[in-house]
Parts: structure tokens; C-alpha cells; sequence
């Protein structure tokens, strides 16, 4: 499996380096996210995940999501680590395949009626 040395998110929770559980949108999640560089999500409701990844830019630390689809990376900013909700984070995801299905459209041949 991919991603094994990473974090990953799954049912709105991560797990934590001592086998408890950090739920998301706690204070914990915000304490973790100020140390991390770098988590897998998976969607609760559907079947999307993404990467996301701590970049600095102009002196400061923002996160990315990434997420490949039929071999095309496609991206997009989250912003400071306090704006990364659970909720947020789902919008994300579905925001990510949008923009892949949209990039198929464009990609394919269009089919004569």
C-alpha cells in the first residue's frame, strides 16, 4: 500500500503515536497539525482521499492537497493549519475530484452522435 509512512486520516479520526485516537477538530488535531508535515485523508462519505502537504511559500508554512487521477496530479490550497476542519476537509475532497473529472472531460474525445 502506498503512503504507509504517513498518517492517515480515516473516519474523522488519526491515529496517535501511543494507540489513543486524535478526533479531528479538536485542540489535540490543531496541536498535531503545528508538528506534521504531511497526512493521507480519506473521505468519510465517499470513497476520495488526498495528500496533504506542509509547503513553506513567502516565509510561511501552508498546507496543499493532492490527489492523482488516472495518472494526472491535480492540487489545490488549504490554507494555514487552523483552517483544516474535518468539514473542510471533506469539501476538499470532493472540490479535488471535480477538478480531475473536470480535467478527463477536456482530455477525452468527444463521441459523434
Amino acid at each position: 500500500m502506498p503512503y504507509t509512512d504517513m498518517p492517515w486520516i480515516k473516519q474523522g479520526q488519526l491515529p496517535g503515536p501511543d494507540g489513543a485516537t486524535i478526533r479531528l477538530d479538536s485542540p489535540a488535531w490543531f496541536a498535531w497539525l503545528q508538528t506534521a508535515d504531511r497526512f493521507c485523508f480519506s473521505s468519510q462519505h465517499h470513497a476520495y482521499r488526498f495528500t496533504a502537504r506542509k509547503e513553506k511559500r513567502r516565509g510561511h508554512f501552508y498546507w496543499y492537497a493532492y490527489m492523482k487521477d488516472d495518472s494526472k496530479l491535480h492540487n489545490t490550497y488549504l490554507g494555514k493549519s487552523e483552517r483544516l476542519t474535518l468539514d473542510y476537509l471533506e469539501q476538499t475532497a470532493v472540490k479535488l475530484l471535480h477538478k480531475a473529472r473536470q480535467a478527463r472531460r477536456r482530455c477525452s474525445p468527444e463521441v459523434a452522435p
